[in-house]
């Protein structure tokens, strides 16, 4: 069997004409190549999906509930930033002698969701997921974690199916056992809101359809030049803006979650505040302490390190130039972060910039900051064979950079 590196894969009947549509478990876009009907996924809290069982047991089930988690992590020890990416799955309850992982198991097979219609069991869920994912970033022996923070994250549920016979849990699929189990082992019932829900990928303007593909989550309108994210069961506009380019070259904009923070427990009101908690090489002026800060991140997904680098040298650059509310003649790179992933990124980029970390990392659990304004801003870059170039602050990004991260 062939192992899927680009992720979960999953079958699903396309809701208007029943044909079988493949899904990548990050996308949010179905778009069946049979009746041509595009729709955007949503759920209540977490997608849910099902490891197939076999058809002679379908009726007597128990399905063990196990978290997926996909995304980068960050952790502050000591007087440093740890940057790592994490894809794992996770028992998601108290249970001896249960297997702690799913292992490769869900990339060699094709998922299903899990609907409010299926037979079967369903173990209760003990270990929430924000309590089982500092355990897998643990510092060592000696060493604190000051702040921990989970951004871009693909957070899950995935059921594996098991079956109970004289007071053996066994394997559904290798019909091997797996532990001591009471015959009548307590299980939830389905709650009513495990049910998939489609919107059509309408403009709520003007009515046409909205672009994006995948995994985009910000769909784009470019005859009324609106932007449009998913809030719960609508969309919702999204404020944008694209820096005009001044180069006559092959240009491509990528987008950037730009922040204008509230903070409690530290003073981060302006430029000069910034200036001085990161020593910045800037000569104060009266200016400074008028301007606002803005923190910055992509509004993509690259690997932890860069996504790292690139919103501290945004925050620290505070782009600034002539802005466009149109997409006119812009290519445009999709949005694959959301907005809060990136509004979480804000005290690790603080935490990266400033100076005196002995003072201020045992404080960072008191620090709030809330971004009272985000906006979607897209940025030119240069298009070279195997970079791109930051048409203002002549910073590369490597293309492939871009490529690696859209599997994340």
């Amino acid at each position: 069997m062939a192992v899927n590196n680009d992720g979960w894969t999953i079958k699903h009947q396309c809701p208007q004409c029943g044909a079988p549509v493949l899904l990548n478990e990050a996308d949010r876009l179905l778009f069946c190549p049979f009746c041509r009907v595009r729709l955007y996924l949503v759920t209540s809290d977490h997608f849910r999906y099902r490891i197939p069982a076999p058809e002679k047991r379908g009726k007597d089930m128990l399905y063990l509930p196990y978290w997926r988690l996909k995304g980068a992590s960050f952790s502050v020890h000591g007087n440093e930033i740890r940057p790592r990416f994490i894809d794992t799955s996770i028992l998601a309850t108290n249970g001896a002698g249960l297997p702690h992982s799913l292992g490769v198991r869900p990339q060699v097979m094709t998922l299903k969701f899990a609907s409010p219609d299926m037979k079967g069991r369903f173990l209760d869920i003990s270990l929430p997921s924000r309590s089982v994912i500092p355990a897998l970033e643990a510092p060592g022996p000696g060493r604190h974690t000051f702040y921990q923070a989970f951004i871009g994250e693909t957070i899950s549920l995935v059921y594996a199916p098991t079956y109970c016979e004289n007071g053996i849990l066994y394997d559904a699929l290798l019909e091997s056992p797996l532990s001591a189990w009471p015959d009548e082992p307590a299980a939830d019932a389905k709650p009513p809101d495990w049910r998939i829900r489609f919107i059509p990928t309408l403009c709520p303007r003007c009515g046409l359809d909205l672009q994006g593909e995948g995994d985009v989550l910000v769909l784009t309108c470019k005859n009324c030049n609106s932007a449009w994210r998913c809030s719960g069961e609508t969309f919702t506009e999204a404020p944008f803006a694209v820096l005009a380019a001044a180069a006559k070259k092959e240009i491509v904009y990528l987008p950037f979650w730009r922040m204008k923070p509230r903070a409690e427990g530290i003073a981060l009101d302006s430029y000069a505040d910034l200036i001085r908690l990161a020593n910045l090489p800037k000569v104060m002026n009266a200016n400074f302490a008028s301007a606002p800060v803005y923190f910055w991140s992509p509004a993509f997904k690259v690997n932890p390190d860069l996504f790292l680098r690139w919103s501290r040298q945004m925050t620290v650059y505070q782009p600034q130039g002539r802005m466009r509310e149109t997409f006119a003649g812009a290519s445009c790179y999709p949005v694959t972060l959301a907005g809060h992933e990136a509004e979480e990124s804000m005290k690790i980029t603080l935490a990266d910039l400033i100076i005196a970390k002995h003072r201020i990392y045992p404080l960072l659990t008191d620090i709030r900051l809330a971004a009272e304004e985000i906006m979607l801003v897209y940025h030119p870059f240069l298009v070279s064979s195997r970079e791109l170039i930051h048409e203002t602050m002549q910073l590369t990004l490597d293309r492939t950079a871009l490529h690696y991260g859209a599997h994340l």
